[in-house]
């Protein structure tokens, strides 16, 4: 939750490379968190509800407060003012993953939940992708202009943010679950990741969130 915290202080100071940093300790966090209550034998129904309330905060929250003041300073801040009122609400479509985010979190707390598959878009997926598009627009000019423009802005908060309560089951990275077929496409998924980040860099990291869509709606039967 403090990771959380400061990202979204460096965002209002338009740090994005100490965004990157403190996603990469929320999310290292996040997966420990359950494996430290474990061998601690601390593990407890408020543990759970904590966990979903730090979610909020660095990965529901914070990606939105970090494209809303990439988006803001890019399209309102370096341009000329001469936009007009729709380019100035633009930015605001952001906010639009914290609400779904936080209704996803609920959802899950009361939800049963599957090891092998998560039912929508992992609050983390989608953050990470959001922490990784102010570099990923800033890689290539076409990508400034694509990841910039209304309608991806548009298109990327709405449909990102609906991803987020649909039903549409997403293989989770427990790569030792019983299902070795499961696993064999986790591993596969990670070498791809690990390919378009080291080529690609952030906007590698970017595409990452496509290749798990892709994936995960290849894989329906192994998960099902």
């Amino acid at each position: 939750m403090i990771c959380g915290t400061l990202i979204i202080i460096s965002a209002f100071r338009l740090q994005f490379d100490s965004v990157v940093w403190l996603a990469v300790a929320a999310l290292i966090f996040d997966f420990l968190d359950g494996t430290a209550a474990r061998l601690l034998k601390v593990s407890s129904p408020m543990g759970k509800e904590l966990d979903s309330f730090a979610d909020v905060v660095s990965f529901g929250v914070a990606p939105a407060m970090v494209l809303y003041n990439y988006w803001y300073n890019e399209l309102i801040i370096s341009s000329d003012g001469s936009q007009g009122i729709f380019t100035e609400i633009l930015p605001y479509f952001s906010l639009l993953i914290a609400a779904f985010s936080g209704y996803r979190l609920a959802k899950f707390n009361i939800s049963e939940q599957s090891n092998d598959y998560f039912s929508g878009l992992p609050t983390p997926a989608l953050a990470l992708a959001c922490f990784a598009l102010p570099f990923a627009a800033e890689q290539f000019e076409w990508s400034n202009i694509l990841l910039n423009s209304p309608l991806f802005i548009i298109l990327f908060c709405s449909v990102g943010g609906a991803m987020l309560v649909s039903h549409l089951k997403m293989f989770s990275l427990k790569i030792g679950s019983s299902n070795k077929t499961l696993n064999i496409i986790r591993l596969v998924f990670l070498g791809c990741c690990l390919i378009l980040i080291t080529s690609l860099h952030f906007f590698g990291a970017f595409l990452c969130l496509l290749t798990y869509l892709l994936f995960s709606l290849m894989s329906q039967k192994q998960i099902s």
